[in-house]
């Protein structure tokens, strides 16, 4: 009895054994995979939208005029949750956190336009279940609400009360064999192949193996604008007119000879086709290094990292070209172009709790916003609001219209001889606001330094002085102006909201 009993056990665990190299196989090897019933193979979309490559260079303007102005627009991401490999989500934000961020966010850029993409609203979080976005990640919910897609909602509509439009991250090309599309996806061809017909595993994110969607195939069949049409409803791009994609380039696939030219071809087709519902696409970047062959200037609405040179800068303007930060995934910040053309917080990481600050320290993440959003997003409104007549690569200067210079090797931006910005401490007028406004601020601090006011504050004799906070002005007082210059003394890390009494 007890010999039959091992035999019994030792047989079940072979069949477990065999049940899970086979399905690792089937992933791996491209051995016996499974398909759905019912997936029928699909009939070609009648396809009339144009994937030419959009020559820029004839107008320097976009090829249809952005839903968005992003060269005037602090544009961001929050980082909500991640899989938490059990089946569960590991949250760093709810909807209901997130609008605790965008109000500090606002009160920090004294308002300035902004765009927030959500990373991790879909499924169990970050990178789950694609190619497939149907559902939002209730774990995020509020309690009030029924669902998560309700709070979404409420969040969108309470955003635009601080100056901010809330839309999504997703990735068009990425395929987890957890997805509810992986089966037919196999099933009509839709996944990159290698040369002997195999799955190309890329990576392995949240523990599971990762593929890559093949665009090209997937558009042929329509279902690439089924995807993007159940997104646009699900999450009301109408409404946001504005989708950010992650890791948007070309991959080939050697089996049915796809080549990144091609892939590149059905990506700008995916910009037109949703440009012609009034919703605009960034994406990561316009180069990666060379992984795209066509930066798609003039098609792709704005870029999360700013990856282009400081010659790049002077010759793009902001109208056709903008964005993030400059330079590329965090580890290659480039200090020349950022100081020189400006460039944009983004908040993510500083914000995140769960990979970069699980300690939730709330006042290191403001004290970063601060020294982002003063040194960052402040200069790059300023400067967006002019044009590059001269960009200097030996004395390291860009020269704008209007008398602005900013000079990297001295370390100060300056508009008709006035100085605006000395390394790190800054003296800006914020133009994007209808009265008159200088924010104030300092990295390091500094004692009675001077700072001449701009010719149209000349007939100022006090401003009303006030710390900028999260939480909105404090500490309210009155300085006189003597021959048309303030004089302040600043703690570090302090920022000022600077009007005339």
């Amino acid at each position: 009895m007890i010999q039959r009993t091992k035999f019994i056990f030792y047989f079940i665990l072979s069949i477990a054994f065999w049940a899970t190299l086979t399905a690792f196989a089937a992933c791996n090897e491209n051995k016996e995979i499974p398909t759905a019933k019912g997936v029928s193979q699909l009939p070609d979309w009648e396809d009339n939208i144009s994937g030419e490559v959009y020559d820029y260079t004839i107008t320097m303007a976009p090829e249809r005029p952005y839903m968005h102005c992003y060269d005037k627009t602090m544009m961001m991401k929050l980082f909500m949750a991640r899989p938490d490999g059990q089946g569960g989500s590991n949250v760093g934000l709810t909807f209901s956190d997130v609008l605790s961020v965008i109000k500090g966010l606002d009160n920090l850029s004294r308002g300035v336009p902004k765009i927030v993409y959500l990373v991790g609203w879909q499924y169990e979080g970050h990178d789950c279940k694609y190619p497939a976005f149907h559902q939002f990640n209730e774990a995020l919910k509020r309690p009030e609400d029924a669902t998560a897609r309700d709070s979404y909602s409420w969040l969108r509509e309470e955003a635009k009360k601080y100056n901010t439009t809330v839309s999504v991250h997703v990735l068009l090309m990425d395929a987890y064999t957890d997805s509810p599309l992986w089966h037919e996806y196999v099933k009509n061809d839709f996944l990159c192949l290698d040369a002997a017909g195999l799955f190309m595993q890329r990576a392995v994110y949240n523990g599971l193996p990762m593929y890559d969607v093949n665009l090209c195939n997937e558009w042929q069949k329509g279902a690439l604008q089924k995807r993007l049409d159940e997104l646009t409803e699900l999450v009301n791009l109408a409404d946001s007119k504005t989708v950010h994609f992650d890791a948007f380039f070309g991959r080939e696939s050697p089996y049915h000879g796809t080549t990144v030219a091609q892939m590149e071809n059905t990506m700008r087709k995916v910009i037109r086709y949703l440009r012609d519902k009034e919703i605009d696409v960034t994406a990561e970047f316009y180069h990666n290094n060379g992984e795209r062959v066509d930066p798609m200037f003039g098609l792709q609405a704005g870029s999360w990292w700013m990856d282009l040179t400081s010659k790049e800068r002077a010759m793009l303007p902001p109208t056709l070209v903008a964005g993030g930060r400059e330079g590329l995934f965090g580890n290659n910040v480039w200090g020349e172009e950022a100081f020189l053309f400006g460039d944009n917080y983004s908040a993510e990481d500083d914000f995140n709790w769960i990979d970069v600050h699980p300690d939730r320290n709330w006042k290191t993440a403001w004290n970063s916003a601060k020294l982002g959003i003063a040194t960052h997003t402040i200069p790059y409104m300023y400067f967006n609001r002019h044009t590059v007549v001269e960009y200097n690569d030996v004395s390291k200067t860009a020269v704008y219209n209007d008398g602005l210079v900013a000079d990297y090797k001295n370390l100060t931006v300056k508009h008709n001889g006035i100085l605006l910005r000395d390394h790190d401490n800054i003296f800006f007028p914020l133009p994007w606001l209808d009265y008159k406004e200088i924010m104030a601020y300092s990295k390091n601090g500094y004692g009675k330094k001077q700072w001449k006011l701009p010719a149209d504050w000349n007939d100022v004799a006090e401003v009303s002085v006030a710390t900028i906070t999260p939480d909105g002005l404090e500490n309210t007082q009155i300085l006189s102006v003597e021959n048309n210059t303030l004089t302040l003394s600043l703690d570090a890390n302090t920022m000022l909201s600077i009007q005339p009494k």
